[in-house]
């Protein structure tokens, strides 16, 4: 075997930046998603049916964003639809966050967004999941 052969490919720099991004989204997600549980727990008066799904559902995000940026991580090409499928979702709450009287808040999120994304569908990163771009 000659050494090119045997040297292992390293991944992408996009990859790295992809799944770091992807990382600390998650992170700030489960930070949220930790502030609405103490917020449903001392509410005076609310719908707790609402309060709960809203929190449930960031919750799920959180771990959908850690889950995928470790299958990424690890050369897992099925990750590539869901991750960008979520950043794109995460498209309309910023939406509305910049016009809703957040806009630091939601350029964050949107801008975070669409570098995934970026990151997630430059060429290296597309070569190191296994897709043949055509």
């Amino acid at each position: 075997m000659s050494a090119a052969e045997t040297t292992v490919e390293r991944p992408p720099a996009t990859l790295y930046g992809a799944v770091a991004l992807m990382a600390l989204q998650a992170l700030a997600v489960t930070v949220l998603g930790a502030i609405l549980i103490y917020a449903d727990l001392t509410a005076e008066s609310t719908d707790i049916r609402l309060a709960v799904g809203v929190t449930l559902f960031a919750l799920a995000v959180a771990g959908s964003l850690g889950g995928l940026a470790r299958a990424l991580s690890r050369r897992r090409p099925g990750a590539r639809g869901p991750s960008l499928a979520l950043e794109l979702m995460l498209c309309a709450p910023a939406y509305f966050m910049i016009n809703g009287g957040m806009p630091q808040l939601g350029w964050t999120v949107l801008l975070g967004a669409l570098a995934v994304m970026g990151l997630i569908l430059a060429p290296a990163t597309t070569r190191w999941l296994g897709w043949n771009p055509r």
